[in-house]
């Protein structure tokens, strides 16, 4: 953020010290274009004085109410002083911040140029122009001071806009974070869910093993399949749920949907009015129970969002089972007339890339020829795996 004691890098105060310094020095240069003779003590007295408040301007950024004391006390000796003592005057309006400082220093400033105008002993048309003088550095350094305060605020304006857009993306990336974290809370209980139903069929035939005589081999070696299967299938699901978090003393959830309840889905966005056109390919109950329950949240998320962003659209889905690999492919117009639903966090396709990942499948979503398209693929490595 930029900061107001940070020097201001721009020419403009040398070239407005250096203007009042010429200014003064007309008659100089007149004298010289006579061929007059110039006294030295003139040259010291007039000329030198503002060469050194250029000088004192070179601290204006660093030490501002330094450098305008200083160009006050030249200001007392000499007229040529009023440019650098206008730059000085803006600089420190800008970067001291206190009004009572500004206004302090500026009558410094007006001090100098009084006790400067008192010390020359001139009347008539002369005191006239001296009066004037007075006038015009009383203007200066008000208008100076003005500059300065304004460019201060318009500073200080700006750092506030760039302080309130860094909060407002701190709080969305708070708010994803959240929403994150949620999602996968969610996951990690459905994966509880279904870890605790294959352990308990493992036990269920570990124990009747145990108990059961009359148990042909061929019997024992099937159970001892179906037992290992389970306990694979379990391991994976744990291994995926370490990954995500529970929320404690959350009791189990009823056996989460699959893939296979896809036409119910479909009914029931019928049922509230929403136009589904539903196909599946391929045999969706042989598609692995941990991948088909998570095609089953997105196939969810995506209806429901067609529904809230794109009311009275249709829309349709696609469902296959290929080798290796599920695929949901949801298109839906984008509504033109029709008000859309802004009840919701607007992070659903949130919880879609974080199944998606957590399977390590692929997903894309995005406006196409006045579609919106949402595209999963979930692939399956272990086709073997039961429930």
């Amino acid at each position: 953020m930029t900061n107001p004691s940070v020097p201001a890098r721009t020419p403009w105060p040398w070239v407005v010290a250096g203007l009042g310094w010429a200014y003064y020095m007309t008659p100089a240069l007149a004298a010289v274009v006579a061929d007059q003779p110039l006294s030295l003590w003139w040259l010291l007295r007039v000329a030198g004085p503002g060469l050194l408040a250029l000088v004192a301007l070179r601290w204006r950024t660093s030490r501002p109410v330094a450098s305008a004391l200083a160009c006050a006390v030249l200001w007392a000796v000499s007229p040529t002083v009023i440019g650098a003592a206008a730059a000085a005057q803006e600089s420190v309006a800008r970067r001291s911040g206190r009004l009572l400082t500004t206004v302090g220093i500026g009558a410094a400033l007006v001090a100098g140029k009084g006790i400067e105008s008192w010390g020359s002993t001139r009347g008539g048309a002369a005191a006239s122009a001296l009066q004037v003088e007075l006038i015009l550095a009383v203007v200066a350094v008000v208008v100076a001071s003005l500059v300065g305060l304004l460019a201060r605020a318009r500073l200080e304006a700006r750092e506030d806009r760039v302080r309130a857009e860094a909060a407002r993306h701190e709080a969305e990336l708070a708010r994803l974070a959240e929403a994150r974290l949620a999602e996968r809370e969610r996951i990690a209980r459905e994966m509880h869910d279904a870890i605790a139903h294959r352990l308990s069929l493992v036990a269920l035939h570990a124990g009747a093993l145990a108990y059961r005589s009359s148990t042909t081999p061929q019997e024992y070696r099937e159970t001892a399949e179906l037992i290992q299967a389970n306990a694979q299938a379990s391991l994976d699901e744990l291994r995926a749920m370490l990954t995500t978090l529970r929320s404690p003393g959350l009791a189990p959830e009823a056996p989460q949907p699959t893939l296979e309840q896809a036409a119910v889905l479909a009914a029931d966005a019928e049922d509230v009015g929403q136009q589904v056109r539903l196909r599946v390919t391929g045999d969706l109950a042989a598609v692995p129970v941990r991948v088909s329950r998570h095609g089953f949240r997105i196939l969810q998320e995506a209806i429901t969002n067609a529904r809230k962003h794109a009311p009275g659209s249709p829309v349709d889905v696609a469902v296959s089972h290929e080798t290796g690999a599920v695929r949901v492919h949801v298109v839906n117009p984008i509504a033109d007339l029709a008000p859309p639903d802004r009840t919701g966090a607007g992070l659903g396709l949130i919880g879609v890339d974080e199944r998606v990942a957590l399977l390590g499948g692929s997903v894309s979503h995005g406006v196409q020829d006045g579609r919106f398209v949402l595209d999963v693929v979930l692939p399956i490595r272990d086709a073997k795996e039961q429930l």
